[in-house]
């Protein structure tokens, strides 16, 4: 076969030395942009290459200058200039290899519209050009007499921060809202410029093109970018580091003198602009450009640092292969040869990337549900999870099905198996659940009296401070919506008695269903005069009225004020509140057990009596508020210090001691522990998912 001519504006650079020490050296296709590593063998190809000559001539050439290449190197080199497009594609085989390059590339609508979704670029200005005529007049930032200063200010501001570090950060909280949040939005355009411009300045200071600068989409989220691409030239290993750590020297050395102007300056615009500066520099720089888990430039530093290129591929290609090894025990050879200390290295880069990659792109799936209108979220978040969660597990498990015929019994498998037993008796096996409730010891039996819907109040018979005996009639309540019920029901009723007494003029079969009618009307009367009788509240139990409603006759109540509190002194109980979310666990027969917090009493065996119906309002007990360092989430009622309203929904328990002979004092925080239903993990998470569903199933 004829030798493929090479592309005539490609240049050959001398690279950095490999890892294993050999040289490099660098392809440069200048129209695309782009820099392709190879070894010493294809520089030899490549210098010796000549372009229209049969390929066994070409192997002469060879030998005579004294390189021994095999066909298989031969071929491989070609195919990759070829799968490359570095040559010159003027045949008929050329054109169709063109096309199916093509046909490759080219996705259906549907991926098409993923892959922009997922990810895309839009360049915004060639900067090269203005980033030459201006590089001059920021070259002073670089000068060692302001970066020493910088840092003497910032040390200064640091110092004096954690002086005030109380009004910094109620400063910070004040700004804590939409307002704040658009002007933090308008910092960090500010900032991540500076960045971008930090990156774009060194590397043209050493000499290197800037290509373009612009915003790239992940998953919908704007990030500025730089296209630094000509550093691959670089063949010193510390100019390379410097372009990759500008953007983050920038950002801190904007933190640095906006912390110290914060703590400088009086209050006022320049003191606010300060610190909207200082705390997204210092955020950013921290939490996402120092991150090496994304393709940001804390990932281009560790590269570099490592002398690694392609660090993420070669990482994750070690990573499975050592969890397959670990896994089946293969014995398959790695995808390449490295030293020990550095393959760990590698391989457990890759797991910590792998799980901050699944917690970082589960919260973008989340927060892209709750931005958008619904039906939108909910495919924007399908896709996320399934492109970037999903799917990567789905390949490697696919992967290991491929493999299935090269698996054999040996210590890996029987450990893997094991293990899946284990883990999966774990999540799907129904185990006994134990509930830890937060609760309060008290002397006395405390019942709060409701109504049992909205009504009027007919007869108060108990008034506050006073003795009262179970069965004791305490208020005498009515519902005109009730007695018109019953009213209209009774007339009904009798219209229908009249009839039946008149048979001679009406069927048999008018008969039957005029007697059909008038039983189910009995029987509805019978339920609202069930119903009415409710409204006679009664003293479950013997007490003292302690806390009533100030209630007036004739005043409408509905049934969630609470009417009246007897408290019985002569009992022991324990007053335990349970989360909404564990109420399918918990049973009143379920075995309890109370256990002070003081540690000062043995454990209390206890029965349940009841279960509220509906969850508090308000926590009666400041011990168990998280205000004084209880257990109940609460938050303080505005204008009233002594009510305290849980964060979430909370029910109360109201359970008896076993043994009432406990000396423990009044009010006793602790924690009931009760036996609850069996629920296995798998159970709670698909009652959980069926929940948000139900939740937000609401179009």
């Amino acid at each position: 076969m004829i030798l493929p001519y090479l592309r005539e504006n490609l240049e050959v650079i001398r690279g950095n030395a490999r890892e294993d020490g050999s040289p490099s050296w660098l392809i440069y296709d200048a129209l695309r942009n782009k820099y392709f590593a190879v070894g010493l063998t294809s520089f030899r190809l490549i210098r010796y290459w000549q372009g229209g000559k049969q390929e066994e001539s070409f192997f002469e050439v060879l030998k005579k200058k004294g390189l021994e290449i095999s066909t298989e190197e031969f071929q491989r080199f070609k195919n990759f200039l070829i799968n490359n497009n570095l040559i010159i594609q003027s045949s008929h085989q050329g054109i169709n290899q063109l096309v199916l390059q093509k046909n490759k590339i080219k996705k259906n609508w549907l991926l098409q519209l993923i892959y922009s979704y997922l990810f895309f670029r839009l360049p915004l200005v060639r900067p090269d050009q203005w980033l030459h005529r201006t590089l001059p007049y920021v070259t002073i930032f670089a000068s060692k007499l302001l970066r020493y200063s910088i840092y003497i200010l910032g040390a200064f501001g640091i110092y004096a921060l954690t002086q005030q570090w109380e009004s910094f950060w109620q400063t910070f909280m004040y700004f804590f809202s939409w307002q704040g949040l658009f002007l933090y939005g308008l910092a960090i355009i500010v900032v991540k410029s500076l960045h971008e411009l930090g990156h774009a300045y060194v590397a043209k200071y050493y000499g290197c093109s800037v290509s373009s600068m612009g915003i790239a989409f992940l998953v919908c989220i704007p990030i500025l970018y730089t296209d630094t691409t000509d550093a691959w030239k670089l063949r010193n290993h510390h100019e390379r580091l410097l372009i990759n750590f500008a953007g983050i020297v920038t950002e801190l050395h904007l933190a640095l003198i906006a912390t110290f102007v914060w703590s400088v300056m009086p209050d006022g615009t320049f003191k606010s602009i300060a610190f909207f500066i200082a705390t997204t520099s210092w955020i950013t720089s921290l939490s996402v450009n120092l991150t090496p888990f994304m393709r940001f430039d804390g990932y281009y530093i560790l590269s570099d640092w490592l002398k690694a290129d392609n660090l993420q591929p070669r990482s994750f290609e070690l990573a499975r292969w050592k969890l397959r090894e670990l896994l089946f025990g293969m014995h398959n050879a790695p995808p390449e040869l490295l030293t020990s200390s550095k393959q760990w290295i590698f391989i457990i880069y890759a797991w910590f990337t792998w799980i901050y990659r699944f917690l970082l792109f589960l919260g973008i799936a989340l927060v892209i549900y709750f931005f958008t209108f619904k039906v939108l979220g909910i495919i924007l978040f399908t896709i996320a999870i399934g492109w970037f969660i999903a799917l990567p597990i789905f390949r490697e498990m696919f992967q290991w099905y491929k493999m299935k015929h090269r698996l054999k019994i040996n210590i890996q498998t029987i450990r893997s198996l094991i293990i899946l037993v284990l883990l999966g008796s774990l999540v799907f096996v129904p185990w006994k659940s134990s509930l830890k409730l937060p609760a309060v010891y008290t002397l006395h039996n405390n019942i709060t009296l409701y109504s049992p819907y909205p009504a009027k109040v007919k007869a108060i018979l108990a008034h506050k401070n006073t003795e009262v005996n179970k069965g004791d009639i305490l208020l005498e309540l009515e519902s005109r919506e009730l007695l018109q019920q019953i009213k209209i029901a009774s007339i009904k009723k009798e219209l229908l008695q009249t009839q039946l007494k008149r048979q001679n003029n009406i069927s048999v079969n008018d008969i039957l269903l005029l007697e059909q009618k008038l039983l189910s009307l009995e029987t509805e009367l019978e339920g609202l005069y069930r119903l009415q009788s409710k409204l006679t509240i009664i003293a479950p139990i013997k007490g003292n009225v302690r806390n009533m409603a100030n209630l007036s006759l004739d005043q409408w109540i509905n049934n969630k004020d609470k009417l009246i509190n007897i408290i019985n002194s002569d009992t022991q109980s324990v007053i335990a509140f349970i989360p909404e979310e564990y109420l399918n666990k918990f049973t009143l027969d379920s075995a309890a057990t109370f256990i002070p917090s003081t540690g000062q009493h043995d454990a209390i065996h206890l029965h349940a009596l009841s279960i509220d119906e509906s969850a508090i309002s308000q926590l009666p007990y400041p011990s168990l508020s998280s205000l004084h360092g209880g257990p109940i989430a609460t938050r303080e009622a505005s204008g009233a210090t002594s009510a305290y309203h849980p964060e979430k929904a909370y029910y109360k328990i109201n359970f008896t001691p076993l043994d009432m002979k406990q000396n423990i004092k009044l009010q006793t925080p602790g924690f009931v522990h009760v036996a609850g239903k069996k629920h296995s993990l798998f159970n709670n998470f698909i009652t959980y998912v069926a929940g948000i569903i139900l939740q937000e199933s609401g179009f």
